[in-house]
């Protein structure tokens, strides 16, 4: 069990290890492909390539926030981590007040409903923008897919439980979403404020370390390429002129770091 926890403010955090991340080369190359792979290969050296799935929790005054769920007991050798990790922290799936959807790809809502159907976060509001869930319940709507058609029948089931919110909208005491589209076309990530501290959580803007130097890079799962460059630009630069504590789903755990500018390319120190 992996457990980062930190303070914003009045605000307590904890970043939970979903599990380790770790690819083969060859598929990590194959995932730009507007990029030679000699490019790709260069920029990730000699090493295998790392990562982690990184699942923030907050608590701020009492109401209790997951952003995303990870794969929860259905997912690859290793994982299951933010499950153990509330259980570290004192806390059940009962417990969440708000689970946030940063968007719907699989390593973020896996572990949404137990197999009978049910949700896992059974006493919890649901929250994700409108654009998002529109775009997944499409896909799988048009998908000959049986894990497809499972999910947009248990989704629509409680419906009625979501909310829908906006880029601004505050979910939580000092806690606001964050428009991120591009890797989704409602992909959103999380700010969290107090006295004067700030965590903006921006969630699968990047998947690569080396990808801070080359942010032009098409990753194979955007749903618009050219729209996820510009906004990893535009992000990227405002975690850099205001000197964000920056949090990223899939680096090295527990993900936490400051970006800076050097030389016109963007950099990444991790910190914690």
């Amino acid at each position: 069990m992996s457990v980062h926890q930190l303070t914003i403010g009045d605000i307590e955090c904890a970043v939970l290890q979903e599990g380790a991340a770790f690819m083969d080369r060859d598929s990590v190359i194959a995932r730009y492909p507007n990029v030679d792979p000699a490019g790709v290969a260069a920029a990730l050296g000699a090493g295998e390539p790392s990562g982690s799935l990184n699942l923030l929790y907050i608590n701020s005054g009492g109401t209790r926030v997951l952003a995303d769920v990870g794969f929860g007991e259905f997912g690859p050798a290793g994982m299951g981590g933010t499950l153990r990790g509330l259980d570290g922290l004192g806390l059940s799936p009962a417990d969440i007040d708000i689970v946030f959807l940063t968007h719907f790809h699989g390593d973020h809502i896996a572990g949404f409903f137990t197999p009978e159907g049910a949700p896992v976060y059974s006493d919890a509001t649901f929250a994700t923008t409108q654009t998002e869930w529109d775009e997944w319940m499409q896909r799988w709507a048009s998908s000959d897919s049986p894990g497809d058609r499972q999910n947009l029948a248990r989704f629509k089931a409680i419906q009625h439980r979501f909310q829908f919110v906006n880029a601004g909208d505050e979910i939580a005491p000092g806690v606001t979403v964050v428009d991120l589209k591009g890797h989704t076309l409602g992909h959103a990530g999380l700010l969290v404020e107090s006295r004067g501290e700030r965590l903006l959580h921006v969630v699968d803007l990047l998947h690569q370390q080396f990808q801070f130097a080359n942010i032009d890079w098409h990753f194979v799962f955007d749903s618009d390429a050219e729209l996820a460059v510009q906004t990893r630009r535009q992000v990227l630069q405002r975690c850099v002129d205001e000197e964000l504590l920056t949090l990223l789903y899939h680096l090295d755990f527990p993900g936490l770091g400051k970006v800076t500018l050097e030389d016109g390319v963007f950099v990444w120190n991790p910190t914690g």
